[in-house]
């Protein structure tokens, strides 16, 4: 008698096409929250990225970092993640995200996915994410800059 183990169910899975797309959400999460941890960690102030929802090649990601937060938005390039923008309480709105080329469907599905994940966090945790003033546009090829070292936020 053969047994089965998890690995064989999801390479028969993937090889027959049959696991959609959510079945590696995880991998997602895990990719975005290692990008923005090398982007931004420090030594001395460690980056808590969570929670992460992703919808095809775009995602949003609540974080914080000492007494800073906010939340960021990102999209999958060639198969990379890259971080779009940085945002507060924006990222919470359709139009926003409609206006980075998100379709206005997938913008809806992405905030009431983040407004559910949100649901359960801390309040001061939610703060944090609220404080994050403006629109912050990441360059692609961004490094170690950006919220808590002085970032310019833009309009």
């Amino acid at each position: 008698m053969s047994s089965i183990t998890r690995r064989n169910v999801l390479a028969t899975g993937l090889m027959l096409g049959l696991l959609p797309r959510a079945a590696f959400a995880h991998d997602d999460k895990h990719a975005i929250t290692h990008l923005m941890k090398g982007m931004f960690d420090t030594p001395d102030s460690q980056l808590s990225v969570d929670p992460v929802v992703v919808l095809g090649d775009n995602a949003i990601a609540g974080w914080v970092q000492g007494d800073k937060g906010g939340r960021a938005l990102l999209w999958r390039v060639d198969g990379q993640w890259q971080i779009r923008l940085c945002s507060g309480d924006g990222l919470k709105d359709p139009k926003l995200l409609e206006n980075a080329n998100i379709s206005a469907a997938d913008a809806k599905t992405l905030v009431a996915e983040l407004t559910a994940a949100e649901a359960a966090l801390d309040p001061e945790i939610l703060a944090k994410f609220s404080s994050f003033e403006g629109t912050m546009v990441i360059e692609p090829g961004a490094g170690h800059q950006g919220h808590a070292h002085g970032s310019t936020n833009s309009q």
